[in-house]
């Protein structure tokens, strides 16, 4: 074939010089012909490598980036001696759903601490199984008995997400005849498969009262035993952390506010100063939602890990585990589509490209792009390792973050379009609950 002639889109050929590669547009385009050598492909590549390398080089110079393992809420604890009382009072609010089968090991650890609690609402959610009476039965002949309140829900409530209508219950029993300062009064959101440490609540009513904290969150220890939880729990964590870095979150004014459902304890005045719970009726990821509100309403927030505060839920199958994600990826991308392409960009420039880049430049026996490539993959699974150790998985696990990295990718674009479909996700139900957890 002459040099010159059209080649289809699926084709190209050397021309006169063999060092040199012709891609011959459609005629219509004739006149935008690209000419390319090896050296200039070369070229690209390093060029490529290097800039990725440089990401990560000044991604890591913020220290924000970092797991924050030091910002604990274990850590601080450290040293005090928090008596019932001194710092305001407190009611306590679970929703849940069909958790029969694992609150015989959570709930007695929240009934053990009724010195702390004025109230206990438990949220019985629609439950198909015996969840409002395993709660009351749990709850008979314990010091919690009489502080124990059972809230049934039979029906949904329209334009309001389950879970977010679950707690607007829970928390109109636990102000119901509740008088005195609201300032001193908090409201304890947590979820029914949270194992909790028994002085869990004297901690965080602690820390919250002493350094003036109104919304205080903990990213609660998440469970990673199984081959789907070691590939895709702790990248869950990580890119959370990303996301929301606890120092930002935890500093003061109305910057970057997120908060960890699992866990959150809100001063009463402060969550009414932020219009209360039903401004956040269709949001699915209402945690994140609540910690905005009451940031921009003037109030300081805190969000940071706990180790001894574990959750028993289990996602051994990825389809547990994609729901989980899915359900409200795209709220926390701002609902903005146009950022889902840009997701798959810089996921697969940050943690894919560089390990691709590393076997291209070994087997073309290029040490720049091998050396760049190696470079960026060992400051990126640096940065992921101590979420992998946190979690007690494998430490050679954290190589597979590339491959979590596009799966959560797929994840993001799967639940941008089912927003885009229309269908949204009502609430989680339970899992199997580990009975070889502590």
């Amino acid at each position: 074939m002459p040099s010159g002639d059209y080649v289809g889109p699926r084709e190209f050929h050397r021309g006169a010089r063999a060092d040199i590669i012709t891609l011959q547009p459609h005629p219509d385009f004739a006149g935008y012909a690209v000419n390319l050598t090896p050296e200039q492909i070369e070229s690209g590549v390093r060029i490529a490598a290097a800039l990725i390398a440089l990401l990560w080089l000044l991604f890591v110079l913020d220290r924000n980036r970092w797991w924050p393992s030091r910002w604990s809420l274990h850590l601080d604890a450290a040293g005090r001696e928090p008596r019932p009382g001194e710092h305001g009072e407190v009611a306590v609010v679970v929703p849940a759903r069909n958790e029969a089968s694992l609150l015989p090991r959570t709930l007695p650890r929240l009934l053990k601490q009724a010195r702390w609690y004025r109230r206990l609402v438990f949220v019985d959610d629609r439950s198909t199984d015996h969840t409002a009476s395993s709660a009351r039965l749990l709850a008979t002949g314990s010091e919690a008995d009489a502080l124990l309140h059972v809230e049934r829900i039979t029906e949904p409530e329209p334009e309001w997400t389950a879970k977010t209508y679950a707690m607007q219950r829970g928390y109109e029993t636990a102000v119901r005849d509740w008088h005195g300062d609201p300032t001193r009064q908090w409201i304890l959101f947590t979820e029914a498969d949270i194992l909790h440490p028994t002085f869990s609540i004297g901690r965080l009513v602690s820390k919250a009262g002493s350094e003036n904290i109104d919304l205080l969150s903990v990213m609660v220890k998440l469970r990673a035993r199984t081959f789907w939880e070691w590939l895709l729990i702790p990248p869950f964590v990580y890119f959370f952390q990303l996301l929301y870095p606890f120092q930002r979150v935890s500093a003061p004014g109305r910057g970057r506010a997120a908060a960890a459902g699992a866990l959150i304890l809100v001063r009463r005045s402060a969550l009414e100063d932020a219009g209360g719970l039903e401004p956040l009726r269709a949001r699915a990821v209402e945690d994140v939602a609540l910690a905005q509100a009451v940031k921009s309403s003037g109030g300081k927030c805190w969000l940071g890990l706990d180790p001894d505060i574990r959750s028993l839920r289990t996602h051994d199958s990825y389809g547990e585990v994609r729901e989980m994600v899915v359900r409200s990826a795209f709220e926390r991308l701002g609902c903005h589509y146009v950022l889902v392409p840009i997701v798959w960009l810089a996921l697969a420039c940050l943690y894919v490209a560089p390990p691709l880049l590393a076997i291209y430049g070994a087997l073309r026996l290029d040490p720049v792009i091998g050396v760049l490539g190696g470079l960026a993959w060992l400051i990126g699974t640096a940065n992921y390792l101590p979420v992998v150790q946190y979690l007690g998985v494998p430490s050679g696990l954290s190589l597979t973050l590339p491959v979590a990295a596009l799966i959560y990718a797929v994840m993001s674009t799967a639940s941008a379009w089912r927003t885009l479909l229309g269908r949204h996700h009502d609430r989680r139900t339970a899992t199997e609950i580990d009975l070889t957890d502590e």
